[in-house]
């Protein structure tokens, strides 16, 4: 329905702008200009109305909705709309572990963003408790949640945390970058 009015919309624009024009150039009416110009101007403020009308959003329903939807929040820096798509989402009752264990890490990451270590820690926990027996992928923003745990003065928990992602390197090797750290722990 509301493409059809923007077609009919658009239509009589063309039509009022054709209008106008042949008016000027043609005729070379200049009375009741007015009137013309009021058309397209309404014309452009309608179409402008409808397209800025915001459609009711699709109710969010999989996870791959709520993940794509919170991580739009997080880039438009809507950091607690982020979070709350994320908790809407940890309550499907379709979600395996892993996608579960993602939400916890994308709200993990949005208190880390936000310096709030204690709420970081605490989502990456849950994340990592529910990845335990899942093979996860390395990735470089370990790095920044091992930090975390040190910044919220879980410095024991932080160097378990990097014991198990070592554990790791027996299906990616990738982990291995984190000796580094776990070096620096026992210094």
């Amino acid at each position: 329905m509301r493409k059809f009015i923007l077609y009919i919309l658009y239509f009589l624009l063309t039509y009022d702008i054709f209008h106008l024009i042949y008016r000027i150039l043609v005729q070379y009416n200049l009375a009741n200009l007015g009137y013309d110009v009021f058309s397209v101007i309404r014309d452009l403020i309608l179409i402008w109305l409808i397209i800025k009308l915001k459609r009711p959003k699709k109710k969010l329903i999989k996870f791959e909705h709520f993940h794509r939807e919170a991580f739009n929040a997080d880039e438009r820096k809507e950091y607690e709309k982020a979070l709350q798509i994320r908790e809407e989402g940890l309550k499907l009752i379709t979600l395996n572990n892993l996608k579960r264990a993602e939400l916890y890490f994308g709200n993990g990451g949005t208190y880390l963003y936000l310096n709030d270590y204690e709420n970081a820690t605490h989502y990456f926990d849950k994340a990592f408790e529910l990845a335990k027996q899942e093979k996860i992928p390395y990735d470089d923003q370990y790095v920044k949640v091992i930090e975390s745990y040190v910044k919220a003065n879980r410095k024991n928990d932080a160097l378990h945390l990097v014991e198990e992602l070592l554990k790791r390197q027996s299906y990616n090797k990738k982990f291995k970058k984190l000796e580094p750290i776990r070096d620096r722990f026992l210094m």
